[in-house]
């Protein structure tokens, strides 16, 4: 009996354990409090496979190809998210969408929760889809009340065929996502095992906080297929708090590099927001431009407060006036005290002082730090805007590499939806071979009288040529990609590509040399005794006439008499 008890004694002290099962069908929270359930899975609360139709009745998004990003579209409706509301989705066409953020997500795909961009992200099934290939068709339906449907239909892999048909449904009645899947068929290039061959999830607006149901292939029990619903929701009530002020543009919505005559105006702007889920009191925004490490403007801008979501325009009042050509810096940084993730404090901003005539360019190197080539047919191009206007494009100028590779080189109008390349302005073919610049005359000149215009190199050879990169920032964030469609380039935010072009002063309204600058307080009174003179004129930096406008702060050119005089309305 005393052995017994003593046996007994030391089964109770180490227990042995065993490895608890996976539990299928179910996962979550994030740090939010986000969770997912599937209809795999009989545990109370499983969505039921219910696939809506809306062919009938939705609007089609045109634009989808291989690798690109379309919209944006309306949601008709404030949906929940996390702890703000969204109103309007970008549709990107590798299978997701993404609230408030075009930037393109390509192969290799990042599991969620993932800072990089594009963030704000629902992914029922991000992966290199195709809609160049087949007869794909992509759709979304809003009741414009609480309901909205976006469907993806028989949309393929890239390079290996096969047919893909999914939705997501967005509840506001319960803040629910929903992920529904009628066919699934084929798998993507390489398999799903591959390194970043897909991702399923949602993540937040910082990238930081979200849910993965599946990364390349794994786990193997949730594969997508026909006839899987997964819904996604949110927690009743959640304890997680962020205190975060986030950069979110400079100069742009997108924090594109710009290009600034020598002797213009500059008035550095910006915007902050609220990224957090807790109100704030007052905090410091800083504005700087650099030239190399040496600061050139300095000025600081004082937030009262915020509100979660809020999104807050910094606008400097003093002004800066470069005085050399060369590569500037302009950053905006927030300063909230006790702020929760300060790697969103900052934003950086590519400016380039240029004078016609003159190269508009995004890198400054003579030899590349890096090399790309495409595994299929595809180009590069880069998309500027001229510091004035009219400007007239003389030369284009690409960095390649190739084996008497012939390509095209274009001159492209912004004029495609929602400013992508447009018309061809001017093409030509040239033969690449020896690593270098290759330089092309633009003839006659391409005239641009406003907005952007792009410089492109397409070949139809796959894996050639290969075209220079400069891999260290700061970058424009204006290189594009061509992959049967042009679309932002899926590392704009990483690099710049060795595409250039040579403008000078166009034909139009020119500003005449030596002529005084009147800098003028943008008050319309002013402004009238300009207009109401006999034949003298206001344009403005368009070369567009001005009548009635209420001008702004800016730069306008008066026509008096034959003369013209540049005018600087400032504060």
């Amino acid at each position: 009996m005393l052995n017994i008890f003593l046996l007994f004694l030391i089964s109770i002290s180490n227990p042995v354990t065993t490895p608890s099962p996976p539990v299928f069908g179910v996962g979550g929270p994030d740090a939010y409090g986000y969770r997912w359930i599937d209809s795999d899975t009989t545990a109370p609360g499983a969505p039921v496979y219910n696939w809506i139709d809306i062919t009938g009745i939705g609007d089609t998004i045109r634009g989808l190809a291989d690798d690109n990003v379309v919209g944006p579209f309306p949601i008709g409706f404030d949906f929940p998210y996390y702890w703000y509301t969204v109103n309007s989705f970008f549709v990107g066409s590798n299978g997701y969408i993404a609230f408030g953020d075009n930037f393109l997500s390509a192969h290799p795909f990042q599991n969620f929760p993932n800072a990089a961009r594009p963030n704000n992200t629902l992914a029922p099934l991000m992966c290199d889809l195709d809609f160049s290939a087949g007869s794909p068709l992509c759709m979304y339906w809003t009741n414009n009340r609480d309901t909205c449907i976006i469907s993806y239909i028989n949309v393929p892999f890239w390079n290996t065929g096969g047919s893909n048909t999914f939705q997501i449904i967005l509840t506001k009645a319960d803040s629910s996502i929903y992920f529904q899947y009628q066919t699934q068929n084929g798998a993507p290039y390489n398999g799903w095992q591959s390194t970043g061959s897909s991702t399923i999830g949602i993540e937040n607006i910082t990238g930081r906080v979200g849910l993965s149901y599946m990364h390349a292939g794994q786990p193997t029990y949730n594969m997508p297929h026909a006839s899987l619903a997964i819904k996604f929701y949110p927690p009743p009530t959640t304890g997680y708090q962020v205190r975060d002020i986030a950069a979110w543009a400079v100069m742009n919505d997108n924090s594109e590099g710009v290009f600034v005559h020598l002797g213009d105006t500059v008035f550095p702007r910006g915007k902050v927001k609220n990224a957090g889920n807790v109100p704030t009191g007052s905090f410091p925004v800083y504005c700087r431009i650099r030239s190399g490490a040496n600061v050139v403007f300095a000025e600081t801008i004082q937030v009262a407060s915020s509100n979660p979501g809020e999104v807050i325009n910094i606008n400097c009042t003093r002004r800066y006036v470069p005085t050399a050509t060369g590569l500037y810096t302009m950053v905006i940084r927030s300063a909230l005290s006790g702020d929760s993730v300060p790697s969103n404090d900052s934003l950086v901003l590519e400016m380039r002082v240029v004078q016609y005539p003159g190269e508009l360019r995004w890198e400054d190197l003579s030899t590349p730090r890096a090399m790309y080539y495409w595994n299929g047919p595809g180009g590069y191009g880069n998309k500027f805007y001229p510091p004035r206007y009219p400007a007239s494009v003389t030369q284009a100028k690409v960095y390649a590499s190739g084996s008497n590779t012939p390509v095209s080189v274009l001159v492209l109008d912004d004029n495609g939806p929602n400013g992508a390349p447009g018309d061809t302005l001017f093409i030509t073919t040239i033969n690449i071979s020896t690593q270098q610049w290759y330089t092309v005359n633009v003839t006659p000149p391409v005239n641009i009288a406003s907005g952007a215009f792009y410089v492109g190199c397409i070949s139809a050879v796959s894996m050639a040529p290969s075209f220079g990169m400069d891999t260290l920032p700061p970058v424009s964030r204006l290189g594009w990609e061509y992959t049967n469609s042009w679309a932002p380039s899926r590392h704009a935010a990483q690099h710049d590509i060795m595409i250039r072009a040579v403008c000078d002063v166009g034909s139009g309204i020119k500003e005449i040399v030596g002529e005084k600058e009147i800098s003028l307080p943008p008050t319309i009174m002013r402004i009238k005794e300009f207009i109401s003179k006999p034949k003298s004129q206001i344009y403005n930096a368009c070369g567009l006439p001005m009548k009635n406008e209420k001008l702004t702060t800016g730069i306008y050119f008066l026509k008096e008499e034959g003369k013209i005089r540049k005018l600087i309305l400032v504060e």
